[in-house]
């Protein structure tokens, strides 16, 4: 049987806060330079920030399990579209994901009791770290479908391993310690999906005792401090910060938390996305830092979607015809498709792991979003991404357009 009792969850540190006040909570060094929300936002984008404390929106629980990114229905999806002799989207993508040597029963796992972050580059505790999280992930999945309980087995001796022995993150020399918060905040929702996966598919078929979802919580808790930081920024780090908070609250069944990150969500959306569509950080920086904020709003889009609220993607701000999101997503698709706008991304492309995702939200709600799904089409099977969850055309690819 599925074990659906509430875990243990440390007070949430993250409370909504006027706009005003959200720079000053990140320390006065980072209330700078990008950091700073731009003169982009306009006047409906700063009024549009209430929309996130509507309580209306907000989730009761219990919430749907497993419910992030992937339900019991897509993961049934998922191993059907793979075991079919028809190509498909999803087949297509899920073969590139068997190329991913961390999805194996063999690849050699080992957890570290601390994690040295180091800023602007990845040293290589994190990239251990990484690896880990993404091979639980990947051999939690190929085991929904193909049955093959040597990665079940896998996937629950790295979380085992991680829950037991990690006690926290150090610092680089010349780090300074909001970078854990990052770190923390693009790892919680990696870590959650493969345990949700483990814990909740067929209804607890994998076995994992309360004892080791315990261990894993009290892991999930550390990782929390740290992320929901990150969550009062207002770039990039904002939504990943935002997107670990929901994850954590829908793996620990924790309304308080999951809800923080949501209204935290709704209200970085008009300050990631301007009016004209143009994403911020896309002129001041490159091409993949501003698809990191479209990577975690599209899947907190689909967490939320999951747990009843379509909020996130259905998000106007007054009389604008399409929501912002999905202007957001026209507006980087034109720049990589045709050079347009503030910055010619023609040489990048989508970064992997929302771009199927996104195709398929706006596609089930009607709305049109032409040149993000030529992108889309253009760029798949999208791969592994190194700081969100990759492969989305593996598990959310179409074949109907």
């Amino acid at each position: 049987m599925s074990r659906t009792r509430k875990l243990r969850t440390a007070k949430p540190r993250f409370i909504t806060m006027a706009l005003t006040l959200l720079t000053c909570w990140a320390g006065a060094a980072y209330a700078t330079g990008h950091d700073i929300v731009a003169a982009h936002a306009s006047a409906h984008d700063i009024a549009a920030i209430s929309l996130a404390d509507d309580v209306s929106t907000q989730a009761v629980p219990p919430f749907k399990h497993p419910g992030l990114l992937v339900t019991q229905t897509r993961l049934n999806s998922i191993r059907a579209a793979v075991q079919s002799t028809s190509n498909s989207a999803i087949k297509t993508g899920y073969n590139r994901l068997l190329q991913d040597n961390r999805g194996s029963h063999t690849y050699a796992h080992s957890a570290l009791a601390t994690v040295q972050v180091v800023r602007a580059a990845g040293g290589p505790q994190e990239t251990r770290w990484k690896n880990d999280s993404m091979a639980a992930y990947l051999n939690a999945l190929r085991w929904t479908v193909s049955g093959d309980t040597r990665n079940r087995d896998k996937a629950i001796q790295i979380l085992d391993a991680w829950s037991s022995t990690f006690t926290g993150f150090t610092l680089a020399s010349g780090t300074d310690a909001p970078q854990a918060w990052l770190e923390a905040a693009w790892g919680l929702p990696v870590w959650a999906s493969a345990a949700e996966i483990i814990r909740h598919h067929n209804g607890g078929e994998a076995g994992w005792t309360p004892a080791q979802q315990d261990r894993f919580n009290g892991y999930l808790n550390k990782l929390y401090a740290q992320a929901n930081q990150a969550s009062s920024r207002t770039n990039n780090w904002g939504v990943s910060g935002a997107l670990a908070m929901m994850a954590a609250g829908v793996y620990q069944d924790d309304a308080s938390r999951y809800n923080a990150g949501l209204a935290r969500m709704k209200q970085m959306i008009p300050l990631i996305v301007y009016s004209s569509g143009e994403v911020q950080e896309l002129q001041a920086r490159d091409c993949h830092h501003p698809q990191y904020s479209l990577a975690g709003i599209a899947q907190a889009a689909e967490i939320a979607t999951i747990q009843g609220d379509t909020s996130v993607w259905t998000l106007t701000i007054g009389n604008e015809p399409q929501p912002r999101f999905a202007r957001g997503l026209e507006y980087m698709a034109k720049s990589i498709l045709y050079g347009e706008g503030v910055r010619d991304c023609r040489s990048n492309g989508l970064y992997s792991g929302y771009s199927d995702i996104a195709v398929n939200g706006y596609r089930n709600r009607g709305v049109a979003i032409p040149n993000f799904q030529n992108a889309t089409k253009r760029g798949r099977p999208d791969a592994s991404a190194a700081e969100f969850l990759g492969y989305s055309t593996a598990t959310h690819g179409r074949d109907d357009y």
